[in-house]
Order: structure tokens, then C-alpha cells, then sequence
């Protein structure tokens, strides 16, 4: 029976989101707000100075233009989206004409007068206060947030861990976005804690599932992609349903990317015959051909899944939902604001571990170190003062002991992950010599920020190549995941030569372990000096909030 495995008939121990709205790319003259309504219909986002007044349940049972004319607000009114099931209930508005520097307070409106139907219409913005500020268009100092591997069902109890404080230092210290360095979701690993992973809810319903959408002697691809976006969509909506994230969410402009555990642990990371041996062990060995397939089509329902919750509200790039253009799609992006300059990096949507001794190219592959490289070429960034690319997984982290530990298979794919496996130092020097190039050349620092160790750490990288080039890495993981204990800060890389390199050199400035964490990054603009100060920033025992600044320099 297809009850026994549909998600949307599954109960489960944890509420699900349902209304809530993200503010993503932001520039000094427009916005992205991404929605989730309670329900389908046609919807408009508001925009207005002023905090919102007056009778905004049921808006005088006028047309949101008419009412809004009629109290002689001045807002700015989105056109309407007819907001469906086919995205999960999700859209994304582009606001544009807007003054630079300034708070906007915004709501999400039905356009719908029947109370009947919507009995409020004023869905978000109405009793709570949703707002953001454009940005400065040359800002003499300039603060943004970092986090990664948000999982507060990790531990017992569940918590928000750091995000309640994450969102009061982004206020104290007037941030003008964030930056989510990936594992926003786990659709895995916490089967201890309750949480039903998506690979055992596979193995249990495989042989259901294929009953179930086998036609005429094919299956019906399509159909199991449709079941497997509703298991995705469903994490979202678990692992984002708690209050002080939707704060972070709801007033700081959010830049996303993706690691493995938005679609599967190691995603990537393992060879055909290694990926083939683990699906027999989680799926059983009965059809070798089938298991492959359906781990594939997971891929294309995550890849969608990961479109509607977090690549939507990011800068516009090419992607396609179809299989067929898979290799085409563009998850990597560039903004800049004022003289800094920011690349968000993609090491998860075309990581094919295979590549790696044939071409040297698993992570990133060639077309987007490609795209980094005429980036860094574009004017307005080789003016920058500061540029910062965002890459999931360190460049430096762990020391030569822990990366030697592939022989324990429980560790082999999260080793391959990392730049600073053999396999990737090919492709690691690579980008480092082009980044290096850049920072000797045009005088500017360029610091990698990272996640995905559940530990933190921050870098100088260092050549006698490029002595002139100044060039860091600063890692925050995670922000709700259970961290590593403190005793992972001695395999931590350690000052000296950097492995699979006969010229580059690293310095340890700061590394802890075994707290949740998270990261911003201040920097001033002072003429022709700038300034830039990392701030690891933890929850400590007394319900406070314990800082540690580390100036790049």
C-alpha cells in the first residue's frame, strides 16, 4: 500500500514548518524574499518603511493595492504568485526600486477577500515585525555571519544549540548578510536520535516502492522522483522548524550552498564498486542495476529539493531540473558589496571522487574553476579590498594523522571530501596558485571560509611563490550539529608544510573543538588600509555568548 511509505501519510514525533519566509540576495536597490505559505492561492509580498498598521487580517475585505491606498501607505507591492503544491507551497519574490541602507519591513498578503478561504490574509509581517536592510553602497566597515551543519536532532535533548545566539551577535553587530556553508539539512546519520533516515526508510519500502511504480515491466522514473522530492521536502521542513533559525532567516539576507547530507552521506566521495557494496549492505544485494538507479533518482529529487529551499533565493545562475542536464547546472555564484568581494564555491553538485586520478579535477571539476577564474579577472573584483570564497569543505583543517585514516572505512568518504585528501591536491594547488596569483597581483586578501568538521579553526596560508599574496582560511562547524570532543584539536593540522605541496606553508591562528559554533567576519575599510577580524563565537556555560578574534594579517 503506497499510505506505508508516502511521506505526507507518514506521522512523525516533530512538527513540521509551515508558513516562513527567508531573505536571500540583497543589493543596495533590491531584494529576494523566498516564502513558504500555509497554503496555495495567489500571494503578494509588501513592502514598507513604516512597521505595518491598521487592519491587516482581513484588510478591509479590499484588494491589497486598494487598501493600502486607502490608509495612504506608501509601500512597494510585488505582482502576485499563484503559490502551488508543485513547489512545495514555496516562491520567491524579486523586489526591486529600493533605497539603499534602509530597513524594509515586509509582509506576505493573500489576495484572496473571502474569509471563507483566508481567514487571516496577512500570513507573516502582520503581529510579528519581518524586515531587512539593503545594503550600503560603499560601506566603511562591513559584518556578515557564517554558519554550517545545522542539526539540532543530533543530541539529546534536541536544541537550537547556537542559533539563538547566533542571531543576537548578527543584531548587536548590524550584519548585512549571512552565509550558510552547507548541511542546512540532515537527510542521514541520526538514526540514534530518532531521526528517520531517508536510506532506512528506502531499505524498508524498496520493494514497495517498485511494486508500486512499475509499468507494463518499467519503472516509472518519474513517479519515484515525485515520492522522493516529498521525503526531501520533508527534512526541510523538520530541520527548519525552529524559532531562532527562522529569526536568522527572516532579517539577514541568506547566501546557501550545499554539502553531502542535503542529499546522502559521502555523496560523491565513493567509486562505482565502493558505492555498489554500500547500497547492497543499506538496501540489499537483490538488484544491483535497480539500488544504483534509485540512489541516482535520489540525487535528482534532492537536487530539485535543494533548488526550491535554498538555491531559489540565491544569485540567478543556469540550472535545470532535468536529468539529462545535470552536468550543465551552475551552483556556484558571485556578489560583491562595496570593496568586498564574495564567491560562494559548489563541492557537492558535481564531486564525482572517480575523476579524481583520471583528471584531477573531483571536486570543483573544470568548468567551475573556470568560472572562479574569469570572476577574479571581473573589475570589480580585482578592485575589491577584501575577497572571500566560501567552499564547504576546509582547504586546511586536519593534520596528517587524521587525513592517513582512510583504512577505516567509517571514515573513507568524509577523508575524500576534503581538499586536503591526496586525491584533491592536484586541483586544491590549482585554485590555491590562482588565488595566490590574484592576491599578489592585486594587493587584496582573500580568505576560504569553511564548515563541515563540526570543529573550528582559522588558517594563514603562505608561499614562498607569492610572498607578497595574503591568503587564509577560516572554518565554523557547526552551528547545531553535536561537535567533535575537544580532545580532535591535536588532529588538527599543525604549523608547517602543507601535505601533496613543495611550497606552500600553513600557520595555525586559532583552533578549538567541542563546542557548537559560529562565525563572523568583520572588516574595515580605513583609505587605502583594510582590516579584517575573524570572531569564533560559542554558548558558554553561564548562558552567555564566548568570543575569540583572530586579525588576518
Amino acid at each position: 500500500m503506497k499510505t506505508l511509505f508516502d511521506p505526507d501519510t507518514i506521522e512523525h514525533a516533530y512538527s513540521k514548518l509551515g508558513s516562513m519566509a527567508i531573505v536571500g540576495h540583497t543589493t543596495t536597490s533590491s531584494c529576494k524574499i523566498w516564502v513558504r505559505a500555509y497554503r496555495k492561492g495567489p500571494w503578494r509580498i509588501v513592502l514598507s518603511e513604516a512597521p505595518f498598521t491598521g487592519d491587516l487580517a482581513r484588510l478591509g475585505e479590499m484588494g491589497v493595492l486598494e487598501y493600502f491606498a486607502s490608509v495612504n501607505a506608501e509601500v512597494i507591492v510585488s505582482p502576485t504568485i499563484e503559490i502551488n503544491e508543485s513547489t512545495d507551497l514555496t516562491a520567491t519574490f524579486s523586489m526591486s526600486g529600493l533605497k539603499e541602507n534602509t530597513r524594509y519591513y515586509y509582509a506576505l498578503i493573500s489576495d484572496i477577500a473571502n474569509e471563507a478561504l483566508v481567514p487571516r490574509r496577512t500570513e507573516l509581517g502582520s503581529q510579528n515585525k519581518y524586515y531587512f536592510r539593503t545594503l550600503p553602497a560603499n560601506p566603511e566597515k562591513l559584518v556578515f555571519g557564517y554558519y554550517s551543519c545545522n542539526d539540532p536532532f543530533s543530541q539529546r535533548p534536541h536544541s537550537e544549540a547556537a542559533w539563538p545566539y547566533f542571531y543576537q551577535v548578527l543584531k548587536d553587530k548590524n550584519a548585512a548578510f549571512c552565509i550558510g556553508g552547507g548541511d542546512q539539512i540532515y537527510v542521514d546519520t541520526n538514526k540514534k536520535q530518532d531521526m528517520y533516515s531517508i536510506t532506512d526508510w528506502l531499505a524498508k519500502y524498496k520493494n514497495d516502492i517498485i511494486e508500486e511504480y512499475t509499468r507494463d515491466g518499467q519503472l516509472d522514473e518519474d513517479g519515484v522522483v515525485a515520492l522522493f522530492v516529498k521525503k526531501y521536502r520533508m527534512y526541510y521542513r523538520l530541520y527548519w522548524n525552529f524559532p531562532s533559525l527562522q529569526q536568522v532567516f527572516q532579517h539577514f539576507p541568506q547566501y546557501m550552498t550545499w554539502d553531502d547530507h542535503e542529499i546522502l552521506d559521502g555523496w560523491g566521495s565513493y567509486t562505482k564498486a565502493e558505492r555498489q557494496e554500500l547500497l547492497s549492505r543499506l538496501l540489499q544485494s537483490d538488484d544491483e542495476e535497480t539500488n544504483g538507479r534509485l540512489i541516482e533518482l535520489l540525487f535528482q529529487a534532492a537536487k530539485q529539493v535543494f533548488f526550491e529551499y535554498q538555491h531559489a533565493h540565491n544569485p540567478d545562475t543556469q540550472v535545470h531540473l532535468r536529468e539529462a542536464e545535470n552536468s550543465a547546472c551552475v551552483w556556484d555564484y558571485g556578489y560583491t558589496v562595496g570593496q568586498a568581494a564574495v564567491y560562494v564555491l559548489d563541492v557537492r553538485g558535481h564531486h564525482d571522487y572517480e575523476r579524481a586520478e583520471e583528471q584531477g579535477n573531483a571536486l570543483l571539476g573544470d568548468a567551475q574553476m573556470q568560472r572562479l577564474q574569469t570572476w577574479l579577472e571581473r573589475d570589480e573584483v580585482k578592485q575589491a579590498k577584501a575577497v572571500f570564497i566560501a567552499t564547504a569543505v576546509p582547504v586546511v583543517h586536519w593534520g596528517k594523522l587524521m587525513m592517513k585514516g582512510e583504512f577505516l572505512k567509517s571514515a573513507r568518504d568524509d577523508l575524500r571530501d576534503e581538499w586536503e585528501h591526496e586525491s584533491n591536491h592536484k586541483e586544491r594547488n590549482k585554485m590555491l596558485d590562482m588565488v595566490m596569483q590574484f592576491s599578489q597581483q592585486q594587493g587584496s586578501t582573500v580568505t576560504f571560509l569553511s564548515g563541515d568538521v563540526h570543529c573550528a579553526s582559522v588558517y594563514r596560508i603562505s608561499s614562498k611563490h607569492y610572498l607578497h599574496a595574503r591568503v587564509f582560511n577560516a572554518t565554523s562547524s557547526g552551528i547545531s550539529r553535536k561537535p567533535n570532543k575537544q580532545y580532535t584539536e591535536a588532529l588538527m593540522a599543525k604549523d608547517g608544510k602543507m601535505t601533496g605541496s613543495d611550497h606552500y606553508k600553513i600557520t595555525c591562528l586559532n583552533n578549538f573543538a567541542g563546542k557548537h559554533n559560529f562565525m563572523t567576519v568583520t572588516t574595515d575599510f580605513f583609505g587605502q588600509e583594510t582590516e579584517i577580524n575573524v570572531d569564533l563565537h560559542w554558548p558558554s556555560d553561564d548562558d552567555d555568548i564566548t568570543s575569540r578574534r583572530t586579525r588576518l594579517e
